[in-house]
């Protein structure tokens, strides 16, 4: 076995699980009250208090800038707003990456970046409606053609 989870600690389970499930969608798998949650896709929150109990510190500092948890959304403008009128802190404001993809970063309640992108196949038919041909946005997104064709049906 390889791979299971993400863990991030975060100082308050209920106020950030308000964020992951509200917010991002993301489905409970496993709820072990105030102590920690795991999502589907292998996503959990550990309390920081019972972290800390955990691996017997008294402090396991933040440190900012080193996790990237990244979240796709078909309307990121409606998600952008929602996260924006709950007073979280942006990183920047949706822009669009060298690959056309538009994306938004933000800080979660304990300094952890929350990386939201639009939908990939929602960028590939935005592209295409713009007027790129499947090649145009082959050479652009790194998406083989093929399956660009496929998706868009032509």
């Amino acid at each position: 076995m390889g791979f299971k989870s993400t863990i991030l600690v975060v100082e308050d389970i209920a106020r950030s699980r308000m964020l992951y499930e509200d917010i991002l969608k993301c489905k409970v798998e496993a709820d072990f009250g105030l102590y920690n949650v795991g999502f589907e896709g292998g996503l959990a929150l550990y309390r920081k208090s019972f972290f800390t109990e955990l691996i017997h510190q008294i402090d396991n500092a933040s440190k900012t800038h080193n996790v990237v948890i990244y979240f796709e959304f078909k309307d990121i403008y409606s998600l952008r707003d929602r996260i924006v009128a709950d007073g979280f802190e942006l990183l920047h404001d949706i822009k669009e990456q060298p690959w056309g993809q538009s994306v938004l970063r933000f800080y979660d309640y304990d300094q952890h970046i929350v990386e939201v992108g639009e939908d990939m196949e929602t960028t590939l038919v935005n592209m295409y409606r713009s007027g790129m041909s499947a090649a145009a946005i082959a050479v652009k997104t790194g998406y083989p053609e093929d399956h660009i064709k496929t998706l868009l049906g032509v």
